[in-house]
């Protein structure tokens, strides 16, 4: 894999901004890439994403978590979404299904959280998995208002599969939606594979 010098600006789902960008030569192919989080630009929308059984969201502004909720239901990207205040609430309820036998198909955290950030709530999810033999590592989303930088890409990159997402200082539901979608989609296809 080689990487040349940074290319224009192009916009990144994943950072919701223009970034600067980098090529990069894999499998034989050139991936235009975010230079803030390494995001692969040139990802195609693909298929419309299949309405998933269970998206679990730990966010700790509860105007944010209603407002995330009702977009994944809206956009036909879950059919039952559990909001938890906290990453603590997020683990208790992990546990639950998972003792029940019901996987979870994506994780979306909020990085900035209290009194367990979104890092640390998704390091015990990894354990908790573990521990209790589910078969499959839930897809992660985590969300910040905070730009990426090489100490949150390092542990996102512990977490796998995972991807993060600016969630924006001004973003609308209309703007929120279409990079939302993106990054899940590229995540789950990143996840079977």
């Amino acid at each position: 894999m080689t990487t040349d010098q940074r290319l224009p600006f192009k916009d990144c789902p994943s950072c919701g901004e223009g970034v600067y960008t980098y090529t990069v030569q894999k499998e034989g192919t050139t991936e235009t890439r975010c230079s803030a989080c390494g995001f692969p630009l040139s990802v195609d929308s693909g298929p419309p994403l299949q309405a998933l059984d269970c998206i679990m969201i730990a966010d700790d502004d509860r105007f944010f978590l209603s407002l995330l909720s009702d977009l994944l239901t809206e956009r036909g990207l879950a059919t039952n979404v559990i909001a938890c205040e906290s990453g603590t609430k997020f683990l208790s309820l992990a546990a639950e299904r998972f003792h029940q036998g019901l996987p979870l198909k994506l994780a979306i955290l909020d990085i900035i959280m209290q009194p367990l950030d979104g890092i640390d709530t998704a390091v015990a999810l990894r354990a908790l998995e573990k521990g209790l033999q589910v078969a499959h590592p839930t897809p992660v989303l985590f969300l910040s208002a905070a730009r990426s930088d090489d100490t949150l890409r390092l542990l996102i990159g512990r977490c796998q599969p995972a991807l993060y997402l600016n969630k924006g200082s001004h973003a609308t539901p209309d703007q929120l939606g279409p990079r939302l979608e993106k990054v899940i989609g590229y995540l789950l296809e990143q996840g079977r594979s």
